[in-house]
Order: C-alpha cells, then sequence, then structure tokens
C-alpha cells in the first residue's frame, strides 16, 4: 500500500501543477459537453474507483452532484482502448455490491492495470496519464520524474482532485475552505474519503 502522508499528495499536486502550466491551452479549455454516459457503466466505474482510490463511491459520486466531475473521468477512462474489458470485468463480477474482487482481477490483469493506476491519478489529481508511459515505469532504467500527463481532464477537475481534500489543502487561486482553516488541528482523514 502506498504511504499517503500530507507531503507527498502536496509534493505530487505540485508537480501536477507545474505540468499543466506547459499543456497547450486546448488542454485548459472546458471540455466538450458530450453524451451522458450509460448509468449502469457510470455506476461499475464509480464502484471500480471508489476501491481502487480507497474513498467512498458516496463520496466520489454523491447523490446530489451539481458538480459531475466523474463523468469527466468516465470521459477520460473511455477513451483508453482497455476500457471495454475493464468495464467488462467490472460487470461480471458476481457480487456488483463488493466490487473489490474486480478491483483485483482489473490490478492483476497486466493489461489493466496501468489503466487502472491512471484512473487512481485522474481521481487525485485530475490529470490523465497514460497507461502506456505508467508501464515503462516498471522497466529498468532511469525514468524522468515528474511522469508528464497526457492532459488536465479539465479545470473543475484539476480542483475537484481529491489530493486537495486528502492533504486538506486548496490549489492556488481556488479553495472551498473558509478563512483561517489552517489556525485549526486537521480533521482526521477518514471524515474526507469515508
Amino acid at each position: 500500500m502506498t504511504d499517503l502522508t500530507r507531503r507527498r499528495m502536496l509534493g505530487v499536486a505540485a508537480a501536477g501543477a507545474v505540468t499543466s502550466l506547459s499543456t497547450s491551452a486546448e488542454a485548459a479549455a472546458p471540455p466538450a459537453p458530450t453524451a451522458l454516459p450509460n448509468e449502469d457503466d457510470l455506476r461499475s466505474f464509480v464502484a471500480l474507483s471508489s476501491v481502487l482510490t480507497g474513498i467512498a463511491a458516496l463520496k466520489l459520486a454523491p447523490t446530489v452532484d451539481p458538480i459531475q466531475v466523474k463523468n469527466q473521468y468516465f470521459d477520460a477512462a473511455k477513451a483508453d482502448p482497455a476500457f471495454p474489458t475493464l468495464l467488462q470485468m467490472v460487470r461480471s463480477d458476481p457480487d456488483p455490491k463488493n466490487p473489490v474482487a474486480a478491483a483485483i482481477k482489473v490490478m492483476s490483469d497486466p493489461k489493466l492495470k496501468y489503466l487502472g493506476r491512471s484512473i487512481i491519478l485522474a481521481w487525485y489529481l485530475g490529470a490523465w496519464y497514460d497507461p502506456n508511459k505508467l508501464a515503462t515505469y516498471n522497466e529498468p532504467g532511469d525514468h524522468p520524474f515528474p511522469l508528464d500527463p497526457v492532459k488536465v481532464i479539465s479545470g473543475t477537475a484539476y480542483t475537484q482532485g481529491w489530493t486537495w481534500r486528502v492533504a486538506q489543502a486548496h490549489p492556488m487561486g481556488y479553495s472551498e475552505l473558509r478563512y483561517g482553516y489552517w489556525a485549526d488541528d486537521p480533521l482526521k482523514l477518514d471524515v474526507y474519503i469515508s
């Protein structure tokens, strides 16, 4: 299991911010409206994402959700050629109320595990990383750090990235927190992800 510390999450978020500055203006533009995803596919995607990220499904996709950022993450993942196989694996799970088994199968499959990792990074950082490029990091040799994302999914995806909630921080220039919040002791992580 990855050691998620506040410092590590802020470091990754800062690297993502620097990288996002170098992306094209096209990536910074709001995503073009797309057709709403199939509800069953979206539900399966959120259930799998919940297990992969360790964040409750109702936190990823709340009942009242005016932002609907889950649709943007779904669209980014759907563009990968392996996505139909990933969804089929989740749908074929005998217990759809417990997607842990499907997540284990996905992360054990050499062709799907990097797509799973890209989905995790999308939820936390609001950026899409090429699964094939992620796979090269398991090969021997020196690799550049930080790994540049293919794109920042959207401005909304970036500001809604879970790295900010886990680190109990906010992106530069955007905050949903009240003035002076930094003077209080941080809340337990469970408040944010469970």
